[in-house]
């Protein structure tokens, strides 16, 4: 578990930081395979959750709450760095920055709407995106407009694994 908290903390570093060009060649070409080799996760496509959101039993805490990251694809740059905190009084914290372009982190703050599927509605300051809860698997899934799983490529290139 440790491995993988450093291996996700270094590739945040990358990513912010920046890479030689080649590097972020290969990493885009991977991540559009959906095979990003510095992220020790499963990249399968997770069984879908019906149900409330389930409660860690230590302190009554949903298990959603917490800090995800991943890159999400782009159509005219190399990805979207995207941060997002959800917290249990149902409000969040959003961030994204396009990668490989000379912008600052835009950052939006809100609150969002939790159906009985496990999917989180952001609110008009998020543009009302919509992000599949799966804290048993540790992250979510950006979904379209619709609350259905993208069609922009592999499924893996929408998942934002939890930062811990």
């Amino acid at each position: 578990m440790k491995t993988l908290k450093i291996t996700l903390l270094a590739a945040l570093l990358t990513l912010s930081i920046g890479c030689k060009n080649d590097a972020e060649k290969t990493s885009v070409e991977q991540q559009e395979q959906g095979t990003l080799p510095s992220v020790e996760h499963d990249t399968t496509t997770p069984a879908d959750t019906t149900g409330g959101a389930s409660v860690t039993p230590e302190n009554d805490t949903p298990a959603w709450v917490g800090n995800y990251s991943g890159s999400l694809p782009c159509g005219d740059c190399k990805g979207i760095l995207t941060k997002i905190t959800l917290n249990g009084n149902k409000t969040y914290t959003l961030s994204s920055q396009y990668i490989g372009k000379e912008t600052k982190p835009t950052v939006y703050n809100g609150t969002f709407n939790l159906d009985d599927k496990n999917i989180a509605t952001l609110d008009a300051e998020g543009d009302h995106l919509k992000f599949q809860l799966m804290p048993e698997d540790d992250m979510v899934v950006k979904l379209d407009k619709f609350g259905n799983a993208e069609q922009g490529g592999p499924a893996a290139r929408y998942f934002l694994h939890r930062v811990k």
